[in-house]
Formats: structure tokens, sequence, C-alpha cells
């Protein structure tokens, strides 16, 4: 395990511990992406989630440094089993919009629709919310799979579907929250 990763070891996964720190180092210095990347492959639950969160935050200002890790990240979304490593890349898919693979992304999001974290499937959400903005040619079949979730037992996964939808049919602005990358 490289330095970079040592820093983002912890015993709890509902901490962040030092993925912020991490991230900006990232931003800071380019040349350390790659070693942040192996922590994608770390057996350690809390080095990959806490890998995925300094990934989401460097998507954040830099989207581009991840644009080669797409096929990487549609992968470990589809098969890691750790709820917070996938919300996480949902949330880059929705910071890293240019995609040459935005077919397997919205593939991938739809199928984390059917994810049972609530989480998972929020942010999936609100990622393809953002990339139905994007691709218009992809809005019609986004609103269908968002709107199956309408009648969903989770009371903020219904608030959300109410709330994309209007926003990928133009009825109301894309919520400040949602769209974490900066501009």
């Amino acid at each position: 395990m490289n330095e970079l990763l040592r820093k983002l070891r912890g015993s709890d996964l509902r901490s962040d511990g030092r993925a912020n720190e991490v991230a900006e180092e990232v931003i800071g210095n380019p040349q350390l992406l790659p070693l942040l990347v192996e922590g994608l492959a770390e057996p350690d639950d809390v080095v990959r989630a806490r890998t995925a969160h300094a990934l989401e935050n460097v998507s954040r200002v830099h989207p581009e440094f991840l644009q080669d890790l797409t096929p990487q990240l549609c992968e470990l979304a589809l098969k890691d089993e750790v709820p917070m490593v996938r919300w996480h890349i949902a949330m880059i898919f929705g910071n890293t919009t240019g995609f040459k693979e935005v077919d397997d992304v919205v593939s991938v999001l739809f199928h984390l629709l059917e994810d049972e974290s609530v989480f998972v499937v929020s942010w999936s959400i609100v990622s393809l919310c953002i990339l139905g903005g994007k691709y218009e040619s992809k809005r019609r079949e986004i609103i269908e799979k968002v709107e199956a979730l309408k009648d969903s037992s989770s009371i903020a996964i219904r608030t959300k579907v109410k709330k994309a939808i209007n926003v990928l049919k133009g009825k109301e602005p894309m919520p400040v929250g949602w769209y974490k990358g900066r501009k």
C-alpha cells in the first residue's frame, strides 16, 4: 500500500477520514492520481470507500482527470459490495459528463437504480438527471427509468424522482446541491 493510501486507512465506513485531504493533494499534484486510483483495488473496504470519495472530490475540480477511468469505474460500480464506493462512483459520473462511453455509464446508472442503498439510488438519479440534460438523445429513456421509481417505498427516492422528472422535462432548474462539480 502506497503512502497516499495509508492516509485513507481507518476502521469506520461512517467517517470520510482524510479523503478530502488526499483529494486536495491529488488536485495540487496530478501525478499522484495513479497512486490514488490503486486504492480502488484495495481489499480493505474503508480504503476503497475513501478512495472513491477522494476521487469524487477530484472529479468536482478536474473531471478530465478521471475520463480514462470510466471503464474501470463502470466495472467497480457493478461489483463492489460497499455502498459508499458505488454512490461516490455515481457522483463521479455526474461530475464527468464528457464520456465517449456514455452508453455504458448510463447503463451502469440504470443498474444502480435497483440498488438496495437509498444513497446509491439517490445519487444515480442525480447523475442521470445531469446526463439527461447534457445528452438529449438519452433523455427520454432516462425519464422512463427514473419515473419507474415514483412509487418507491423510500420517501427520499420518491421526492428525488419527482424533482428529477421536473428538471428533465424543463419544468424547473437543476437543484444547486445536485451538481457538486465546480464550474
